[in-house]
């Protein structure tokens, strides 16, 4: 590693006073599955409607447009 990368400011280590502004929250971290079901209950049930219900398996073809697989 040269000298000039260990002095720049990308390697350098935040001191205690620069990290403490650096936390997320403070709050309890909930896990993440209950996070996406709360998300997915601010859905209204007719947009939950226009999902594929074959996304999973032909997501080639929704998203780049390749010919879907047949169910």
């Amino acid at each position: 590693m040269t000298p000039e990368f260990k002095n720049s400011p990308l390697f350098q280590h935040p001191t205690p006073r620069e990290s403490e502004h650096l936390s997320t929250t403070t709050a309890p971290q909930r896990p993440i599955w209950e996070i996406i079901v709360e998300i997915g209950t601010q859905i209204p049930e007719e947009e939950w409607a226009k999902v594929p219900n074959d996304a999973s398996i032909n997501y080639k073809h929704y998203l780049y447009g390749v010919p879907p697989q047949l169910l």
